[in-house]
C-alpha cells in the first residue's frame, strides 16, 4: 500500500474541546480521497494532527483534526494530508 500527500488548506481556529478547524481547499475531491483517519502533516512533513470528519458543503469545506501535538501550536502555513493509496490485487489464472 502506498501514500499520497494532498494539500489539505490552512488552519482555521480551536473548537469542540481542543479540535482544530481548517478550512479546506475546495478544489480537492473528499469523495474519491477520503482523509477520514488520514494524518494532516504541516510544511515540514511532521505529522501534527488525524483527521475526524469533513463538514461544511462543497463549496466551503472544513475538516475537524484532533491534534498531536499541544492544540495551542498553531500551525502555520499550508497543511497536507497523507492519503493511503490501496495496491491493486492481482488475479492470478489457474
Amino acid at each position: 500500500m502506498s501514500t499520497k500527500i494532498i494539500e489539505l488548506g490552512t488552519y482555521h481556529k480551536v473548537t469542540l474541546h481542543n479540535k482544530w478547524l481548517i478550512k479546506a481547499e475546495s478544489s480537492v475531491d473528499f469523495v474519491k480521497n477520503d482523509p477520514i483517519g488520514s494524518y494532516v502533516l504541516d510544511e515540514k512533513g511532521n505529522r501534527i494532527g488525524k483527521v475526524l470528519d469533513i463538514i461544511g458543503n462543497i463549496k466551503n469545506p472544513y475538516a475537524l483534526v484532533l491534534p498531536l501535538v499541544d492544540p495551542n501550536n498553531i500551525p502555520q502555513g499550508k497543511l497536507y494530508i497523507q492519503v493511503s493509496i490501496p495496491s491493486r490485487k492481482r488475479h492470478h489464472r489457474r
